[in-house]
């Protein structure tokens, strides 16, 4: 049943009328009709089953039925990383997406080489990945903000992690976790952490080697977020 991330309030037997992009998404690709079901999520209030109740051109209408799942406590984990060329970002995005990252914050370090991101369609990629993934939540975008402004303001109760590409850190594995403590986890741009920057890094959170050899961007900051999901046994 095809789902689809709304953002209006959800309860039994609520009208809404969809957006545009959803409603040609529906009609003229999925081909489905008036009295066809599909499931609706906001993030807040579960999923829900929903009937489409009239179509017109460019709009569709459906109606909340019943809640087929409650929402469940969401993830506490972030990921913090230099933006990266499109697809290799977009990869990262919505693979970090399907494993239950609850917020996306791009930074901007000294050796970043992508000047800007483009938060719109960053969002788009993880809409649709949820949609597809079966997660009852989204992730939040912050937006894109230097390394040292990021540290400045850093939160005192969560604890970073970030991957040492010098292969000089503890592996990710002999960390000892809190399962209860927030997390997030920084993956570096292509060209690494400057001297000075692992400096201001290293006073604010714990660097750790991922593995052997030295992983692609993308790859890091999966592969520090597989690690930390399982061992904090968080649901999505």
């Amino acid at each position: 049943m095809h789902r689809l991330y709304i953002e209006q309030a959800l309860s039994e037997n609520q009208l809404m009328t969809l957006v545009e992009s959803q409603s040609h998404y529906l009609i003229k690709v999925m081909r489905l009709r008036q009295g066809d079901e599909i499931l609706v999520f906001n993030g807040v209030d579960g999923e829900w089953k929903a009937r489409i109740t009239m179509v017109s051109k460019k709009s569709v209408m459906v109606q909340a039925l019943t809640q087929t799942r409650p929402q469940a406590k969401p993830s506490d984990l972030w990921l913090l990383f230099s933006p990266l060329k499109p697809k290799r970002q977009e990869f990262l995005v919505e693979k970090a997406t399907e494993l239950g990252v609850s917020c996306l914050c791009p930074i901007r370090c000294e050796r970043t080489s992508i000047p800007k991101v483009n938060s719109e369609k960053m969002k788009a990629h993880v809409i649709e990945a949820s949609e597809q993934c079966g997660r009852l939540t989204i992730p939040e975008i912050k937006p894109l903000t230097s390394l040292k402004e990021t540290l400045a303001n850093w939160p005192q109760d969560r604890l970073l992690l970030f991957g040492d590409e010098t292969l000089t850190s503890p592996s990710l594995s002999k960390i000892k976790l809190d399962p209860e403590q927030s997390t997030a986890f920084l993956v570096g741009p292509e060209g690494g952490f400057t001297a000075q920057e692992f400096d201001l890094l290293r006073a604010h959170g714990t660097g750790v080697t991922l593995n052997a050899n030295i992983l692609r961007a993308e790859t890091a900051g999966l592969v520090g977020l597989a690690w930390l999901m399982r061992h904090h046994g968080i649901n999505q």
